[in-house]
């Protein structure tokens, strides 16, 4: 068996693994978008920095305890990246019920850096969040929240699952936050197929599809930039309480 004999290394790799795990398979397009050398050297440096300023160590550990520890930090990892994912996935979800009430359920964007196709709306309104999420320095709350992390939950330790029912009512809140968006939208489209409904009783021999269509997604347009304009309250809240999230989980 091979003695690990420097317990700094073996917080860096541990440490390494945490961060990486958020920052590498974050829903945020900025980072995500950077090529992959450059998130691993930035995991890197992050986990050094953080390590040599918190002071971390491990005990010494053979082969098969340190991997242990390593698949603990993954696990570790992935729960605390679901709250980013939860908080994102909210404008994933709005989009896609924007797109399928206007009409562009076709219409979709082809994203190279996931080899995948996003709606429109969906597309736009992550664009968005992502701007607003470092305009309230989420960027800094994010590394602070690994720093936090890294104090309170010892490396190579399970505890995280204890909290795991707090995850499990932030995605809860996903479907309820996605509906107050897009309820102002949806609202006035179903106006505009309940005109068109009445039309197509009063006049058969109207093709009120093609009539409507185009109307649906001018207007669906114009309230779509109405709601841009008065979301950031809601968006603001939805990232505190990703992060309000990540202190109970690890209280």
């Amino acid at each position: 068996m091979i003695t690990i004999a420097t317990p700094t290394l073996s917080a860096v790799f541990l440490a390494a693994i945490r961060i990486g795990v958020v920052l590498i398979f974050t829903p945020i397009q900025a980072i995500r978008q950077l090529p992959t050398s450059l998130r691993f050297i930035l995991v890197l440096m992050l986990s050094i920095f953080l390590v040599s300023h918190l002071s971390l160590t491990v005990g010494d550990s053979n082969e098969t305890a340190l991997v242990a520890k390593a698949l603990v930090e993954l696990a570790n990892g992935l729960i605390l990246s679901l709250s980013l994912y939860a908080a994102f996935a909210i404008f994933q979800i709005t989009g896609q019920l924007i797109e399928c009430q206007m009409g562009l359920n076709a219409l979709a964007i082809f994203n190279p850096s996931e080899h995948s196709q996003d709606p429109l709306t969906s597309r736009l309104l992550t664009m968005f969040a992502v701007l607003f999420f470092f305009s309230l320095d989420g960027h800094h709350r994010l590394i602070q929240g690994l720093a936090y992390s890294l104090t309170v939950i010892p490396l190579g330790k399970f505890t995280l699952i204890n909290h795991f029912n707090l995850l499990i009512n932030q995605f809860k809140l996903v479907f309820i936050f996605s509906w107050m968006i897009a309820s102002p939208i949806l609202i006035g489209l179903g106006l505009i197929e309940l005109c068109a409904a009445i039309i197509t009783r009063n006049m058969p021999q109207i093709s009120t599809y093609f009539l409507a269509l185009p109307i649906k997604i001018l207007f669906g347009f114009f309230l779509f930039s109405l709601v841009l304009n008065h979301i950031n309250p809601l968006m603001e809240h939805i990232f505190n309480l990703c992060f309000q999230t990540w202190d109970e989980v690890m209280s």
